[in-house]
């Protein structure tokens, strides 16, 4: 549990990381470790140092680099639209020691936020194809198609970032048991694996260890599903608000975790039981409550790549505050205000892999009495310029295009890590560690084979 990121951190100590200023950071905290301090004040300043180490490797650029990758990004693209954009405060950067630094994935920001930006940044025949297939699934299930199931074979290699020599520990994920997922199995690795986690736990990885200057690798085969309901889709789409007034779908009293409050982040603070109250009315039924929920994240959330999710106290604040979020931000908000109207949401995460692509993705599960428990993908739902056809088949369906590692947020691996792992929350893209203090690595997703069964 990470319940010390509600504590906030020193004033003098957030005056300085205001500043950019990290040697005086660090100097602050050590000083006051060197204090007797409560273990949760401890416990807060000590992870802030291990943030600390984070950041040069997510603000990479300095100003004059950022410049001259946006213009080779962005057809015809000026200095002073860089400039424009950057007033508007929409390029992520920080003041690092008095420099300023751009986060590495700002020009895709500006993609998304702008399809003016996008349109003059150049797209793969991949990614053209993988999106053209996604879609032409979604229209074909709407239609009547028959739900399909996928075949996937595919392979994640992991390298240690400045090999020192050493003896390392390395976590890969691996594809979970799941009603929508099964049949899975290990078909090579790079090391004799010391342990495999079972195929129902909820952060599922395969555990090495060997010498940091080697290639850890696994490759493994799995069945996956789409996952269709016509008839929740045809319920939520049949009115205008796209849910069904005067139904009640979900009234039982949960009192499983899955409506629980997760600290740090997945708890009800005041805010956004305003952010609730101004959404939807207690007199709602659950499912139009699901709705107006869904709407607000997928209506009023644009997507945006963020920094890593350990840099952050609270996610779903963080999206009600600044309306922007990734794949996860967005899931989170949601997850948070299902629970905290009593609605049984949980966290779903791994892959979104298809024969042209893959990458780390998030989502999030609900729990219908009528239906169980359907998915529900925010930011794919939110996709702009789509139609109001494929948002809502987002709430309550999902394609086969996926991987589930995960079914659970902010989850001990088995075995447990040591140290602060770089993403202490999911399990998409592996981890590792020395004996004796954090390693950090590189990953590379292959598909091998993708094949309709």
């Amino acid at each position: 549990m990470m319940e010390f990121l509600t504590l906030g951190l020193p004033e003098e100590v957030a005056r300085a990381k205001e500043r950019g200023d990290f040697a005086q950071v660090r100097g602050l905290i050590n000083y006051l470790l060197s204090k007797e301090l409560p273990v949760l004040h401890r416990m807060r300043l000590e992870f802030e140092l291990v943030r600390l180490e984070r950041v040069e490797e997510t603000y990479v650029y300095s100003l004059k680099e950022a410049m001259a990758l946006a213009k080779e990004a962005i057809v015809d693209f000026t200095d002073d639209e860089f400039f424009k954009y950057y007033n508007l405060g929409v390029i992520d950067y920080i003041i690092l020691n008095g420099e300023v630094r751009f986060e590495k994935r700002f020009i895709d920001n500006l993609g998304f936020q702008f399809p003016e930006i996008g349109k003059r940044m150049e797209e793969s025949e991949n990614q053209k194809r993988a999106r053209n297939l996604l879609e032409e699934r979604i229209k074909a299930l709407i239609k009547g198609d028959k739900p399909r199931a996928y075949r996937v074979r595919a392979k994640v290699s992991y390298h240690i970032k400045s090999p020192k020599g050493k003896r390392v520990r390395v976590w890969l994920p691996l594809p979970r048991l799941t009603p929508a997922q099964d049949d899975i199995q290990v078909l090579s690795v790079s090391h004799e694996p010391v342990f495999i986690a079972k195929e129902n736990y909820p952060q599922r990885t395969i555990y090495f260890e060997g010498k940091d200057t080697e290639e850890f690798f696994v490759e493994f085969s799995y069945l996956t599903r789409e996952r269709w309901n016509p008839a929740l889709y045809e319920r939520i789409s049949s009115s205008a608000e796209g849910g069904c007034a005067g139904e009640n779908v979900c009234n039982e009293k949960h009192t499983d975790s899955n409506v629980m409050e997760y600290p740090p982040h997945i708890t009800f603070t005041p805010s956004l039981k305003l952010i609730s109250n101004e959404i939807i009315s207690p007199n709602d039924p659950m499912i139009l409550k699901v709705e107006k929920i869904y709407n607000f994240v997928t209506k009023r959330v644009r997507y945006s790549y963020v920094r890593p999710y350990i840099f952050y106290d609270h996610i779903p604040e963080f999206v009600c505050c600044n309306l922007k979020g990734d794949c996860g931000f967005q899931a989170l908000l949601f997850i948070t205000l299902c629970r905290m109207n009593g609605i049984p949401a949980r966290w779903e995460s791994g892959w979104y892999i298809n024969p042209y692509v893959a990458s780390s993705h998030d989502w999030a599960m609900i729990k219908f009495e009528e239906y169980g428990w359907v998915p529900v993908d925010l930011s794919f739902g939110g996709k702009k310029n789509t139609g109001d056809e494929r948002r809502l088949f987002y709430l309550g369906n999902l394609d086969g295009f996926r991987m589930i590692a995960n079914d659970a947020f902010q989850r001990e691996f088995d075995p447990p890590t040591n140290f602060v792992r770089c993403d202490p929350y999911d399990n998409q893209v592996g981890e590792s560690e020395y004996f004796d203090g954090k390693a950090y690595g590189d990953t590379r997703i292959t598909v091998v084979d993708f094949q309709e069964v």
